[in-house]
């Protein structure tokens, strides 16, 4: 899946309403027969993924709170992205599955 970075002034609110990567990723182990191993790999990967281009785009690598995953609507399925604030001045950081172009 490719993703798109995007740096942001702070979010302040709404970040009770995305599960944290912690909760998503206890969501998959727990249904083994939908999503296999493979498939908590592959988003463990993916997550990889998105903290390497919040780099490219500013993140210093700390978190304030914890990382969450938002899902997006795609004509095949919904597919998640990644969001987290920096701890260092809250910079929020969006990795997303498609373009969103609002945030540039």
């Amino acid at each position: 899946m490719a993703f798109t970075a995007y740096s942001l002034a702070p979010i302040d609110f709404g970040w009770e309403h995305c599960p944290t990567v912690a909760e998503y990723t206890a969501m998959l182990k727990a249904d083994d027969v939908m999503y296999g191993p493979e498939v908590v790999e592959q988003f463990y990967a993916d997550f990889q993924t998105a903290k390497d281009l919040a780099r490219d785009v500013g993140w210093e690598g700390d978190f304030r709170g914890d990382a969450h995953v938002f899902l997006v609507p795609t004509e095949e399925a919904f597919q998640y992205g990644f969001a987290w604030k920096q701890d260092n001045n809250g910079i929020t950081f969006i990795v997303s599955p498609v373009k969103l172009p609002h945030l540039v």
